[in-house]
């Protein structure tokens, strides 16, 4: 593979330079056989590469054989170099050879140059691509902590654990936050008592002749007075007997039993 590429450009630099001598009396100017010459410097590419490769490090500097070769093929090319910038120069002026040379190497640190901003501006959308996921990453975190700290929220909510959640408070608590009015108090008075069915009924009367009817044990009797809740419009007077007679009544039905027709 070595050989044949050596080979292969050594048949290039010939062939390119044969044609050039052969026409370069008649075109008009460089363009006339500047594919010839991109063909020399292509095959003196090629003999360059390929010398030495494919080859060990004893091999490419103690063989006998294979440095006669590569000095045989240099001095080839070397050789046929000249005649082609002595042609060259002959036709075209002394310092064509120079300004094509010029030209070839602005040509060849252009295309470098282009590649390198090739790779700079490959590396560059690979940052950005990159620096783009990892915000996307970092947003979808945000939004992420933001729907778990909204789902704890909502439950806790729900669970009455919030810090301005409505609390159960108790009567006394309601009455002492001013959500819930106590009762207005007053005396009454006992105003009658009787005897029933080994009971002692006692009615009591308060403010805005307010009536009460209680039950207390005969043996220790009605008490004279107590605290009881304030109302505002008169009652009538209650009838022991009457109340009585109404409470009978009422132990009676629950006591028949039900009959079935």
């Amino acid at each position: 593979m070595v050989v044949a590429e050596i080979l292969t450009g050594i048949a290039l630099v010939q062939k390119s330079v044969e044609f050039i001598k052969s026409n370069i009396s008649t075109v008009q100017d460089i363009s006339g056989i500047a594919k010839q010459i991109d063909g020399f410097f292509l095959g003196e590419e090629q003999m360059n590469k390929g010398q030495g490769r494919g080859m060990s490090i004893a091999e490419q500097f103690g063989s006998v054989e294979s440095s006669a070769n590569d000095f045989i093929n240099r001095k080839l090319l070397e050789e046929r170099r000249n005649e082609l910038k002595n042609i060259i120069n002959l036709r075209f002026g002394p310092a064509a050879w120079d300004q094509i040379i010029a030209e070839r190497a602005n040509r060849i640190n252009q295309a470098k140059e282009a590649q390198r901003q090739q790779r700079i501006k490959a590396r560059k959308q690979q940052d950005e691509i990159m620096e783009m996921l990892k915000w996307v990453g970092y947003s979808c975190i945000a939004v992420g902590l933001i729907f778990g700290a909204l789902v704890v929220t909502v439950k806790a909510y729900a669970k009455g654990k919030m810090y301005n959640a409505p609390k159960d408070y108790t009567r006394n608590q309601q009455i002492n936050n001013g959500t819930v009015k106590p009762p207005v108090l007053t005396t009454c008075r006992l105003k009658k008592q009787k005897v029933y069915k080994g009971k002692l009924a006692c009615i009591y009367e308060g403010a805005n002749r307010k009536f009460t009817l209680d039950f207390a044990d005969i043996r220790v009797g009605c008490p004279k007075q107590f605290r009881c809740q304030y109302r505002r419009l008169n009652d009538k007077e209650p009838s022991i007997d009457k109340v009585m007679e109404s409470l009978r009544l009422s132990l009676i039905h629950i006591s028949e039993p039900t009959s079935c027709s």
